[in-house]
Parts: structure tokens; C-alpha cells; sequence
């Protein structure tokens, strides 16, 4: 611009100020020829002592820094009501209003120099903004990533390839130190290929930011957590275009209840290399925990998320852990530490112990149920063809109910046996498990068919299907009905093997009564 330098200019000052230094004391008899060298603002001058002229010391440079000015203004080029930026010889840029311009008297505007880039890996475009404060100075003091207004103002520039664009910032995850990410200046971030580290000028990250790429020990699912332990899944195809960073195994703990065999896995999605609070409670299936290679599990007296509970129909104490219950003694509750126990509505539908629960006080809603389960159906055909090979015939002779077609069956009821009769052989519509679509009916509905050869198979195999004769003989005071052996309820295996070998009904099982 052909402006001195602030410096230069502080310089001159101080030479001539020693030039007239020098000449004011030198001896009066002396020559330009024989006059002393001007000193340099550091030196002290000495002159030669004179007979006639006592020696005066010479003074000394206080070193006062310069001034402070201001070097110019300017605009960026794309703005079309430009900011005008004052820019001082120190450096500092201030942001002028027009009121504050014209105060200063409406000083020259130049357009700061410009230049345009981008990266590798995005189209984005950044203007590198220098605002001179010297005549030299070329280095970029901002960096803008240009919206799409902004880029056609200056014509579209498609910007240089820049390994590295000014003030970009390279960090690591916690999940995964052998990636390395940049936070362009726009906020994008970006896992750098090999390729683009090396383009970078392989720079060292400056931190590691808690939180990452984390996948369960169980799950295909991988998470993306936040610096702030918030996470969200992310899709295959979102973690592909993130360059597949590496993947790490959340801290987990697995663990249990000592009246219940369903195990949790109590994952922490880390904020720091120490963090060890619980963020989430997954229950496991037994594919699960397979999955997770079966590892050692901790019995706990509680599950982070739990309480326990009453039902407003019965006296018993249950844990209750997401929408499941599980009936507890006096003992292992105290064991859990007497927490606080609410009295509740039973859920419509309610499950306990993982089974649904239908009788007399626990209902359906009206719109539950359209056929019977796959799970049933398939144990059924099982049961049906051994039976079949020891030579009894069994057939369904009632399967799934809907809610009108319960209230159809119990009003019949009601006209041949009257209500309180009819109460003890059929469901009120929404209290009928036919409607589970878990519970057939076989062969008969006489309570003789469970004296015949088929009905004295199926009351000593079918727990092998998974099976139980809800309403056994005898327990007509627990289930609310009288005996039906050809009424059979699926409940899985395991549950149906220890039925057989209790002799328990399903409602002392899962700690509950049956009356209306």
C-alpha cells in the first residue's frame, strides 16, 4: 500500500533523536569530520571530557513502545451491506456500526484480502480472511464457510485443495484412539483416511473427546454417544458413510435377581475413561446373553429402573422391572432392602413371570387377540402327531375366542345353567383366555373325556409341549373354575415341567387370585 511501517517509523524517531543527543555534547571545537558516530537507541554515549566543558551524561532511551494506530478499514467481498472492520497495528479488529464509521469520519473502505479453499472429502468452500495490519501481513485471521448466497457474490469460486484449511482442529474419540477426526471450521467432522492425515501434515489430535462409536456385546446395533452420554443408533449405511470408524464394547455389567433367571445388561455409555454410571438397562433373551458369550453374571437385590408393587386384586409383593412382574417372599424383598411398596392397578394385560395372565381378576381389553399364537400351533402339531403314534386322536374342538364371540358363549351359559353356575363353567367376555390366542379346547368338553385313554395322555404329557390343564381337579377354590381337562394353556416348557412337578395351578405360580 506504500505506507512505512508503524516499526520503521518508531525507528527513524529514535535515530534522530540520538543524532541531536550526540551533537549537544560534543566538544565545541569539533568538526562534522571528527563528531562521534550516532549511538544506537541502546548504547550510552561517553563523549571525550573537555577542560573548559564539565561532561554531561548522555541519555538514555526509555524504550516506550509505539503507539497503537489505526492501519485501515475493510469489508468482506460478499456482503452486500457490508460490516466495516477497523483494524488496528496491534492486530485488533473491530466491527464498526455505519453510525461509528461516520463518526470516525467516513474513513477509505478496502476489501480485505481473500482467499478460497476447501477440503479433499466436502465441496464446502472457505474464504481465508486476513485483516492486514501491516504492509507484510498476510495471515489468515478468520475462516467462513460460505453459504451458497455468499459463493455466487464472488463468483463461484470452486476454492484450492487445502490438506489442512486454518483453524481446523483434530481430536480422537474415547471408543477409538486410532482414528483420528477434524472439526473443520463450519463444525463438520470428519474420520481423515491415511491418505488425508498424510495431506494434513499427519497432525497430532489435540484431545479426545468423550463418547464415540460403541456397539453392545449382544447387539449389531452400533451407537453414537455424545460428549454428554446422550446416544442414538445409527443405521448401516450412516456408519458406512462415516468412513467405519472403530468400534468399541460399552463398560456392561451383567446381572440378575435371585428370584428371577432373566439377566440385564447395565451399560454405560462412557463421558469419561472412568465413568462407570449406569445409562442403560437392556434385558437379555437367551439369544442374547449367547450372544454375549455367556458371560459371568452378578446376583443383585435390585436392577437399576425397578420397585415393587401390589396389585389392587391380591396381597402379594412383586418386583417389578419395565412391564414385568415377578412375585418376591417377604424375605427377598426385605433382602432387597424393604424399599417402598405401591398398591396398584393390574395392567390390561398384565404379565407376570413373562407369562400373560388372564382370570377372574386380571381382563383382557376388548380389541386383544386375532388367532392363535404360532407358538402354540407349532407344539400342538408336535403333541398331536406322538399322540397319534401311540394311537389316540386329538383334535381342536375350540381355539381362539374374540371378545364378542366370549360374550356370545357366556350369555348361552347364562340361559341353560343361570349366572353362578355358568360363572364356574365360562368366562366373562375379556376375561376368557381363549382370547389369548394361548388356550385350546380338545376332543370333549365333559369332564368324563379326562377318565378316557386320551384324556389321561394328555394330562401326563402334555407339559413335554408345553402345556398345563389350566383348571385341574381339586383347585376349583384358586382358578374360579371347575375341573376342565380338555381346556389346555400354552406357557412354554420350563414353566409347564415345574407346574407338573409342584402341582401347582398357574395362578400360585405367578402369586395371584382369581375371583371377580
Amino acid at each position: 500500500m506504500g505506507r512505512a511501517t508503524p516499526i520503521s517509523r518508531w525507528t527513524a524517531v529514535l535515530g534522530a533523536v540520538a543524532v541531536t543527543a550526540a551533537l549537544a555534547q560534543a566538544p565545541l571545537t569539533a568538526t562534522a569530520q571528527t563528531a562521534p558516530p550516532s549511538p544506537s537507541p541502546s548504547e550510552t554515549v561517553s563523549p571525550s571530557p573537555s577542560p573548559s566543558v564539565a561532561p554531561t551524561p548522555s541519555p538514555t532511551p526509555t524504550g516506550t513502545p509505539p503507539t497503537v494506530a489505526v492501519y485501515g478499514h475493510y469489508r468482506t467481498p460478499w456482503d452486500t451491506d457490508p460490516k466495516i472492520y477497523r483494524v488496528q497495528t496491534d492486530g485488533t479488529v473491530t466491527p464498526l456500526s455505519r453510525e461509528q464509521w461516520r463518526a470516525a469520519g467516513s474513513p477509505p473502505v478496502d476489501v480485505a484480502p481473500v482467499s478460497y479453499a476447501r477440503t479433499s472429502w466436502s465441496p464446502r468452500v472457505y474464504a481465508l480472511i486476513t485483516w492486514p495490519h501491516a504492509d507484510d501481513d498476510r495471515a489468515v485471521d478468520k475462516v467462513i464457510a460460505l453459504s451458497r448466497t455468499s459463493l455466487e457474490r464472488v463468483g463461484s469460486p470452486t476454492g484450492r485443495v487445502l490438506g489442512h484449511v486454518p483453524t481446523t482442529r483434530y481430536f480422537r474419540y474415547q471408543s477409538g484412539p486410532r482414528d483420528l477426526y477434524a472439526r473443520t471450521p463450519d463444525g463438520a467432522t470428519k474420520k481423515l483416511t491415511a491418505t488425508e492425515r498424510r495431506a494434513a501434515g499427519s497432525p497430532s489430535p489435540t484431545s479426545t473427546i468423550a463418547g464415540g462409536w460403541y456397539r453392545a456385546a449382544w447387539s449389531p446395533d452400533v451407537r453414537f454417544v455424545r460428549p454428554d452420554g446422550s446416544h442414538r443408533r445409527i443405521t448401516a449405511a450412516e456408519y458406512r458413510r462415516v468412513g467405519k470408524p472403530q468400534v468399541s464394547r460399552p463398560p456392561t455389567v451383567y446381572a440378575k435377581t435371585a428370584w428371577s433367571p432373566v439377566v440385564y445388561g447395565l451399560v454405560t455409555w462412557p463421558t469419561s475413561p472412568s465413568d462407570r454410571s449406569v445409562d442403560t438397562v437392556a434385558r437379555l433373551s437367551a439369544a442374547d446373553f449367547a450372544r454375549a458369550g455367556r458371560p459371568k453374571t452378578t446376583i443383585r437385590p435390585r436392577i437399576p429402573g425397578d420397585s415393587f408393587v401390589r396389585l389392587s386384586t391380591g396381597p402379594t409383593i412383586f418386583h417389578r422391572m419395565g412391564g414385568t412382574l415377578t412375585p418376591v417372599s417377604a424375605a427377598q424383598w426385605t433382602q432387597a432392602g424393604a424399599p417402598n411398596i405401591r398398591t396398584v392397578a393390574p395392567a390390561k394385560p398384565t404379565y407376570i413371570r413373562d407369562i400373560l395372565l388372564v382370570n377372574k381378576s386380571h381382563p383382557l381389553p376388548s380389541s386383544f387377540g386375532n388367532g392363535l399364537r404360532p407358538a402354540l400351533t407349532k407344539a400342538w402339531s408336535m403333541m398331536r402327531a406322538d399322540a397319534r403314534e401311540e394311537g389316540i386322536s386329538l383334535s381342536i374342538i375350540s381355539g381362539f375366542r374374540s371378545y364378542s364371540s366370549q360374550r356370545s358363549v357366556f350369555a348361552s351359559k347364562v340361559r341353560q345353567h343361570g349366572r353362578a353356575e355358568a360363572e364356574r363353567r365360562s368366562a366373562r367376555p375379556g376375561y376368557s383366555e381363549h382370547q389369548t390366542g394361548l388356550a385350546i379346547d380338545v376332543n370333549s368338553i365333559s369332564q368324563s373325556w379326562g377318565n378316557t385313554r386320551a384324556g389321561r395322555w394328555v394330562a401326563a404329557n402334555a407339559h413335554r409341549y408345553g402345556f398345563i390343564v389350566r383348571y385341574p381337579k381339586g383347585k376349583e377354590h384358586i382358578t374360579g373354575y371347575r375341573w376342565e381337562p380338555w381346556h389346555l394353556r400354552h406357557v412354554g416348557t420350563s414353566t409347564a415341567a415345574h407346574l407338573k412337578r409342584t402341582g401347582l395351578t398357574l395362578d400360585e405360580y405367578l402369586g395371584v387370585t382369581s375371583r371377580y
